[in-house]
């Protein structure tokens, strides 16, 4: 058979492979654009997750803190939350919709969940059929688990009269509220009153604490012996002095419509007790702090029984908190006020602080409130007592003392977030 040459022209377009090379190249930046598609989508998504997590977040927050009120209904907690997540996600909104948002309450575990469903459209992959993508974002808001017992030791002297006293019993029904609400709480938590003006009235405990049957108007001072500042049970030689004791001023006095309330969870009997405080007398407080001691004291356990005993300092599952507040400088010892640049101004002060420092010693924390107090010495006592800086608190106001009782009841009941 007889061949016959290619012509050149034929040759060449034969042999030719740019082409191929061509579609190749194509078919590669393709792919490389649809992966940085991907990349730059995936990237978006992360982003806008990370914003709406963030807004969860604090309405996560804020609904907690609404639960903790007491008095707002399941509604009004939902309502705080939305609002909040909508002002904290326009941000996270220029990217993608909310597509859904609801808030889950359960006051048994007093606990809070919000859950939201984001689309975010895509760019590039969209060359991919997949037009948008939907996530769901959730957060949630608990409490710690951590039974409470706290003393007040409340200022009801002479000082305190008009709108002083009105805000702090308003400041007290805060705390109330919101350490005990109506709805009640899931762990153990009980408070006790040891309202101090020159004396503290003991009331049903005067006996026992005082080793005397019928002390006078219940009221109690300091402990037999010198400067003696510690949280034992009383007995023979350790018994609070009363009226008449050896030492105490005659005309000595103690409140008489304000007494001690051992630990209780009875918000009505709490509440009833502040409001039917009135004021007089002068500030030995460091009684106050020595009866708020020895409220939250086990060793008190054989004074205190039944639900009022207060639990031993090592266990683990219970917090101890002390608040000690005032409206002027601790001035008055034995039952006597010989002015605030007195020796007696001088002792109360100390014993107060020693009393702290005692409590503080075993676990307890302790709060101290200044209330309208313009007193560079009062303020440094308080903050002695407190232990540091940021456990005193000022209130110019009565507003502001409301705010300072609301604050610290939060931080007692300790919110935490969880996701």
């Amino acid at each position: 058979m007889m061949a016959f040459p290619l012509n050149p022209s034929l040759k060449s377009f034969c042999s030719d492979e740019s082409g191929g090379i061509a579609i190749m190249f194509g078919l590669m930046s393709l792919g490389i654009m649809m992966f940085a598609g991907v990349a730059l989508d995936y990237s978006r998504v992360n982003h806008e997750r990370s914003r709406v997590t963030a807004a969860l977040d604090a309405a996560a927050l804020a609904a907690g803190k609404a639960l903790l009120d007491g008095r707002l209904t399941d509604t009004e907690v939902q309502q705080r939350a939305r609002a909040y997540f909508e002002q904290n996600v326009k941000a996270a909104q220029r990217f993608g919709s909310v597509e859904s948002f609801d808030v889950q309450i359960d006051r048994a575990t007093s606990g809070v969940q919000v859950n939201a469903a984001v689309a975010l459209p895509m760019t590039l992959t969209r060359l991919m059929g997949i037009d948008n993508v939907v996530f769901p974002v959730s957060a949630s808001a608990k409490f710690e688990q951590q039974d409470i017992e706290l003393s007040l030791a409340l200022d009801v002297t002479g000082s305190m009269a008009g709108s002083k006293i009105a805000a702090l019993k308003a400041a007290a029904q805060d705390l109330f509220d919101i350490l005990l609400p109506d709805a009640g709480t899931p762990n153990k938590v009980r408070i006790a009153l040891a309202p101090y003006s020159s004396g503290v009235n003991a009331g049903v405990y005067a006996a026992t604490a005082t080793g005397l049957a019928a002390p006078a108007r219940g009221c109690t001072f300091e402990r037999e012996g010198p400067d003696k500042v510690d949280d034992s049970a009383p007995e023979a030689g350790n018994y609070f002095k009363a009226i008449g004791s050896s030492g105490i001023v005659r005309g000595a006095s103690c409140p008489s419509a304000a007494r001690v309330v051992a630990l209780t969870n009875d918000k009505d009997v709490l509440r009833t007790e502040v409001q039917s405080y009135s004021v007089g007398g002068s500030t030995a407080g460091h009684l106050g702090a020595q009866w708020a001691w020895n409220l939250i004291s086990p060793n008190w356990g054989g004074v205190f029984t039944g639900d009022n005993t207060p639990v031993s300092y090592g266990d683990r599952k219970t917090l101890k908190v002390m608040i000690v507040m005032t409206d002027g400088r601790f001035n008055t010892f034995a039952g006597q006020n010989l002015g605030d640049n007195s020796s007696t101004a001088r002792r109360s002060s100390k014993l107060a602080v020693a009393a702290c420092e005692g409590a503080r010693d075993k676990g307890i924390a302790v709060y101290t409130i200044g209330f309208q107090l313009d007193d560079p010495q009062a303020t440094q006592t308080l903050k002695d007592c407190a232990g540091n800086d940021r456990n005193f608190y000022a209130a110019a106001t009565g507003e502001e003392l409301r705010e300072v009782f609301k604050s610290i009841a939060e931080q007692i009941i300790s919110l935490r977030l969880s996701s």
